[in-house]
């Protein structure tokens, strides 16, 4: 019986990383303020001030980025229903257990690696300024993940 509490602190563990690949995504694009929820769009408009042209040049980088994301969060949730199975299956650790948790792990950092390289990808788009502020919001989304809300 000593191997359930490590599958339990291995769950947590999971479930803490997973959270936070999530947060992380949603955190860069998207702030909360008083008013309630934005979308990417609003958010970076009223953030980076962003011209009409420039709205429109990242529209390809954010289409990109939406698809690669999706599929990234769609792999977590199908390694996550493996894991839930595998849990209910097995009853202990296991190596089905453990290879959904390696599943979860890849895909979680498929999904920082994509956020991060799209927010260096909009530089081709920004000004110097615009883009040193994405940077530093970027920064601070990071450094606020226990909050979820990220305001400036």
């Amino acid at each position: 019986m000593k191997k359930a509490p490590a599958v339990f602190v291995a769950l947590v563990a999971v479930f803490l990383i997973a959270a936070a690949a999530s947060i992380i995504s949603i955190a860069i694009y998207s702030a909360r303020v008083k008013a309630g929820p934005r979308d990417a769009h609003s958010w970076i408009h009223t953030q980076l001030r962003l011209t009409p042209a420039q709205e429109t040049a990242l529209h390809p980088i954010e289409d990109r980025y939406k698809i690669g994301s999706r599929e990234l969060e769609d792999r977590m949730r199908v390694a996550n229903a493996e894991l839930a199975d595998a849990i209910l299956a097995k009853g202990q650790d296991s190596a089905e257990v453990r290879a959904a948790i390696e599943k979860i792990h890849a895909a979680m950092g498929e999904l920082q690696n994509v956020t991060i390289n799209h927010v260096f990808e909009m530089r081709t788009v920004l000004t110097a300024d615009q883009y040193d502020k994405l940077l530093h919001l970027t920064a601070d989304a990071l450094r606020h993940l226990d909050s979820g809300n990220v305001e400036k």
